[in-house]
């Protein structure tokens, strides 16, 4: 069963992300979803899931909100898209994460499991900080 970005999905996704993270970590409403990912080093970071772009029958935008502006481990800008960092055109400074491919993407994937991927990048983001090898050393994609 497929469903719209309903107040009945919302309530699903909301029900969700609760049962996985503390309220604290997130807000969510028809239009996005702000959410604190804190990664292994215990960096906090700020994503935002825009869901004005046909969610959940369309690939949701995913922004890297803070710290801004987040930068490669030599210091250039990340806000270009990038295969190998797995970038898409940042906004307003935030760098917008490939998070799910067009070809992989299907309504039933929750935002939830969205979380789970961009929390992925974000380890591995950390780990190119450290040894300064592209995202895509250690993470794979369905158009590699």
């Amino acid at each position: 069963m497929q469903l719209d970005m309903t107040s009945e999905r919302l309530k699903l996704e909301y029900a969700a992300l609760a049962a996985f993270f503390s309220y604290k970590q997130f807000q969510l409403d028809m239009d996005k979803l702000i959410f604190a990912v804190q990664t292994n080093s215990k960096k906090v970071y700020t994503i935002k899931v825009d869901l004005t772009g046909g969610f959940p029958y369309s690939v949701p935008s995913v922004f890297i909100m803070t710290p801004k502006p987040l930068l490669t481990w030599d210091g250039h800008s990340m806000l270009e898209p990038s295969h190998s960092m797995h970038t898409l055109q940042g906004e307003n400074g935030c760098v917008r994460v490939c998070h799910y491919g067009q070809i992989d993407w299907v309504p039933n994937v929750s935002l939830y499991q969205v979380i789970v991927k961009v929390r992925i990048w974000l380890e591995m983001y950390e780990v190119h900080l450290k040894t300064g090898r592209p995202l895509d050393y250690y993470l794979t994609s369905a158009e590699q």
